[in-house]
């Protein structure tokens, strides 16, 4: 049987010492000239893409290309396709995770699920669990098991707390919805047997209230109580966002694919993407063999 997303996903953690994802998100404007020779078109930012990779590839565990950044690209799904062809040939120990937040009605989720796992080749994505369960269970190939789906938690942008941070009892005590969606995400995954490979969308660690040198991490503690090591974590917000290495891992590390920190623009609109992205693989390196015993100390 093929090993599952988290399996892989592991092992090159493992083997890297550290959780380091990359995101894939190109921008036009930002294309650096040597690849404009025919303009901003597709097939120079999917060259441009494949050059990101080769230059990050020994630091990364995973790739996560934002679709909504080429489909708004003409001709850019083809390039997407591309690239993650391309990552699949030439490092296929490197996971590729699509993040398209998808989340509709049965039948329509059905045609995302061909639409990126059988045609744009993906290894996992993300979806909006707001329409109930049909936004899981539709993405489900029983035939696919070793596959990723991960649901939207407790994101990293800041308007996300007016909806997700709401107390469910009016009387402002019992879960905040995103507890309640991390409960949800987990039972559905146990009853539609994808709990090995599932997870949550989770926000970095970040600074709070703004300005006051207090680092906030309670939400990673809080969802490591409800789901335990049983889902993985997809973390959005280091690097251009400001949020926390440190106190992410510490908060959130369940074992070796527990967590995968993702870093976009940071590397890929640097000029040096292999110095960017060295630079927080080496921090993690540091967290996890330097300062393991404070990182994992759970008491």
């Amino acid at each position: 049987m093929e090993k599952g997303f988290r399996e892989r996903l592991a092992e090159r953690q493992e083997k890297l010492g550290s959780f380091l994802c990359v995101g894939l998100d190109p921008l036009p404007e930002k294309m650096p000239e040597r690849f404009k020779k025919n303009g901003k078109n597709a097939d120079n930012i999917a060259m441009w893409m494949m050059w990101i990779v080769d230059q990050t590839f020994a630091y990364t565990s995973m790739y996560k290309p934002q679709r909504a950044h080429w489909e708004a690209i003409p001709g850019g799904t083809k390039a997407l396709q591309r690239v993650i062809n391309y990552i699949h040939k030439k490092y296929p120990d490197i996971l590729v995770f699509l993040d398209c937040k998808r989340g509709d009605i049965d039948r329509t989720q059905q045609r995302y699920q061909i639409a990126h796992f059988e045609i744009d080749g993906v290894d996992g994505m993300n979806f909006s669990p707001y329409m109930g369960k049909d936004t899981m269970e539709f993405l489900v190939n029983k035939d696919h098991p070793e596959r990723a789906l991960v649901g939207l938690c407790y994101t990293s942008n800041k308007s996300a707390r007016e909806v997700q941070d709401v107390r469910i009892d009016s009387r402002e005590i019992g879960d905040h919805y995103w507890e309640f969606i991390a409960r949800t995400i987990l039972r559905w995954s146990q009853e539609l047997g994808v709990t090995e490979n599932a997870g949550l969308v989770m926000a970095a660690a970040y600074e709070y209230p703004k300005g006051s040198g207090k680092i906030y991490s309670d939400h990673l503690k809080s969802c490591r109580k409800i789901v335990g090591d049983k889902l993985w974590f997809l973390i959005p917000g280091v690097g251009t966002q400001g949020r926390f290495v440190h106190q992410t891992i510490k908060a959130g590390f369940a074992g070796w694919g527990s967590i995968a920190i993702n870093s976009s623009s940071g590397i890929i609109f640097a000029e040096d993407p292999a110095a960017e992205a060295k630079k927080l693989h080496d921090e993690m390196v540091v967290i996890m063999r330097i300062e393991a015993s404070v990182v994992f100390d759970k008491k």
